[in-house]
């Protein structure tokens, strides 16, 4: 059975996956007019730039981020409707 990954090692898999993603895409766009194949793996690599992008930038936030994201998606999955209010708030400073 595979051992899941540490956090650690997912950052690295991110930053060599967008360094090769990367360099696909500079490698391919002189050829981008010539070669249909070439195009492809351009567009390709590009957006699996984009994704392991995203996928980097969210193994960075920190764990409150991570649990209000959970909160949230617990109360959408209970009441679609609660979830798209926001909670009200009260001042506690008395009017004067």
């Amino acid at each position: 059975m595979p051992e899941k990954l540490d956090l650690e090692t997912k950052k690295e898999i991110a930053k060599i996956g967008m360094t090769a993603a990367l360099g696909i895409t500079v490698v391919t766009a002189p050829f981008l007019k010539r070669n249909r194949l070439l195009k492809n793996l351009h567009t390709g690599a590009g957006v699996a730039l984009a994704a392991l992008g995203l996928w980097h930038h969210l193994l960075y936030q920190p764990e409150t981020h991570k649990a209000k994201a959970a909160t949230l998606v617990a109360k959408s999955n209970a009441d679609p409707q609660a979830a798209a209010l926001p909670e009200p708030t009260v001042d506690p400073t008395p009017a004067s």
